[in-house]
């Protein structure tokens, strides 16, 4: 495939790792960065079609395709294969319709995401693992991870029986990635009454807390986009999470509750990197505010507070900071670009989503005409210390400038649609840091489809399995959709 002009050289290994262990070297940035890079420039081809972006995506997943088979030997094999497994899962359904990359990649690329990443996810949530003999051993982030890989790796190979299992897990699991784990207790607002979730990680730091919304919001969209609302799931127990997570890290008081895994133990909510922003708010604002008419003012400022953070808009993965730094890479972002809903397309998406029996739409709920909710976030003080393994610099990374992006209602009618898991991406360059892929496009993209579809049972089992049956599509009414950001440790 002709990349033309587009100045981007894959960084494809063989084995990668997040640490450097004996002979193994940390190559996982360049996955990282790699991915990044593939879901920007195939967001970039569905919005402008210019088939440049395109051949240089499909080059980026097809040159990993053709060389990765080790995401190294220690635990954190299993973040790499979340992380990136559900990144690179949805740069690929990005470009499942460019003949090209169908005729020469798209089953290398599916062949590689089952055998490398997807047993991975498999084994992890499978609780088969040493490490995981407590299986709430590892915090949230880890199994959200899985979660929201095997979603998009399910949708990518069209196989429902993957998918069916994590959603299930999403609901039923034992771990901490399912959302009774990941959002452990439901407390009392002070002042109002109001029911808030507490979440796993909130006695650990507000970093980590931060990333499991990221995460939240991927899976729920991907689940969204195949016709299951795990938005509304336990009376939106995901919204509770991000209530309870926007109301302290906008200086306020919640209670805590005391939690203990067995292994670690929290008798207060931490306030280590309070004040915490990551990508993940566009889409749980749009979603249950400009869609659903909730009620969810907690969620609302930190929506705005997100995109006064990043300068109007909400950026993604790797569009600053450190390249070698994960947390910048950790999930997609570019929720302005892919969830944004301006007034005019909130009716038709609403009338759109009213017509599937899974969803729960209510016709006149109000919403703000407002393209940022006229509610300022609170001057109530927060700690501004940077979260310590992947520090935000107010100094963006990209020199590409960053504008507000009204997305135009003309797509509505768009067929055919994806998203299942994306974020707009950065290009790198083999000898220099990743620049932005250019500036936020005009347009919505044309017809796209989703990712998310995996199955239950483990390893080997899943990648050949034979129960596979084509995935529901969803065509979007409005622009193209995505997810957020994700990261984690152990111990």
């Amino acid at each position: 495939m002709d990349s033309g002009n587009i100045p981007y050289i894959p960084q494809a290994v063989s084995a990668v790792d997040r640490d450097a262990e004996g002979d193994t070297t940390a190559h996982a940035s360049r996955l990282w960065q790699d991915a990044a890079a593939a879901f920007a420039l195939a967001l970039r081809w569905k919005v402008e079609r210019n088939t440049s972006y395109a051949d240089a995506a499909a080059d980026i997943l097809t040159a990993w395709a053709e060389s990765l088979t080790s995401l190294g030997a220690n635990d954190d094999q299993y973040l790499v294969a979340g992380l990136q497994g559900h990144e690179l899962a949805n740069a690929g359904e990005l470009l499942r319709d460019y003949a090209p990359f169908q005729k020469s990649g798209l089953a290398s690329f599916q062949t590689m995401m089952q055998h490398v990443f997807l047993e991975k996810n498999l084994y992890f949530l499978n609780h088969l693992a040493g490490s995981e003999h407590n299986v709430k051993h590892f915090f949230a982030n880890w199994e959200l991870a899985q979660v929201a890989s095997t979603m998009a790796i399910g949708v990518l190979t069209d196989n429902k029986t993957t998918w069916d299992f994590a959603v299930n897990y999403f609901k039923n699991g034992t771990g901490n990635g399912a959302i009774n784990n990941a959002i452990t207790n439901i407390v009392e607002e002070p002042g109002t009454g109001r029911p808030l979730g507490q979440g796993q990680e909130e006695g650990r730091d507000q970093g980590h807390s931060s990333l499991d919304y990221a995460l939240l919001g991927v899976i729920a969209q991907q689940a969204w986009n195949q016709g299951e609302d795990l938005f509304a799931y336990n009376d939106s127990r995901i919204l509770l999470g991000a209530e309870y997570f926007a109301r302290y890290n906008l200086g306020y008081d919640v209670p805590f509750e005391s939690y203990t895994n067995g292994i670690v133990s929290y008798p207060e909510i931490s306030s280590q990197s309070r004040g915490s922003v990551r990508w993940a708010w566009e889409v749980l604002y749009n979603h249950y505010v400009k869609i659903k008419g909730q009620s969810a003012p907690w969620t609302t400022q930190y929506w705005n507070k997100s995109l006064e953070t990043f300068g109007g808009v909400e950026i993604g993965s790797g569009a600053y900071g450190s390249p070698l730094s994960s947390g910048y890479y950790d999930t997609m972002g570019w929720g302005t670009i892919l969830y944004h809903l301006d007034d005019t397309d909130v009716a038709a998406a609403r009338a759109f989503y009213r017509s599937s029996s899974n969803v729960t739409v209510s016709a006149s709920a109000p919403y703000s005409s407002a393209p940022y909710s006229s509610a300022p976030y609170s001057s109530a003080p927060y700690s501004s210390a940077p979260y310590s393994s992947a520090p935000y610099s107010s100094t963006p990374y990209s020199r590409a400038p960053y504008s507000r992006v009204q997305l135009p209602s003309s797509v509505q009618n768009s067929s055919n649609q994806p998203s299942s898991a994306t974020q707009a991406t950065l290009s790198p360059s083999s000898n220099s840091p990743p620049s932005l892929v250019g500036a936020a496009p005009p347009a919505a993209p044309e017809g796209c489809r989703n990712a998310a579809f995996p199955t239950s049972r483990g390893s080997e089992a899943l990648a050949a399995d034979s129960n596979k049956q084509e995935p529901r599509r969803r065509p979007w009414s409005h622009n193209l959709r995505a997810h957020g950001n994700a990261h984690g440790h152990t111990h």
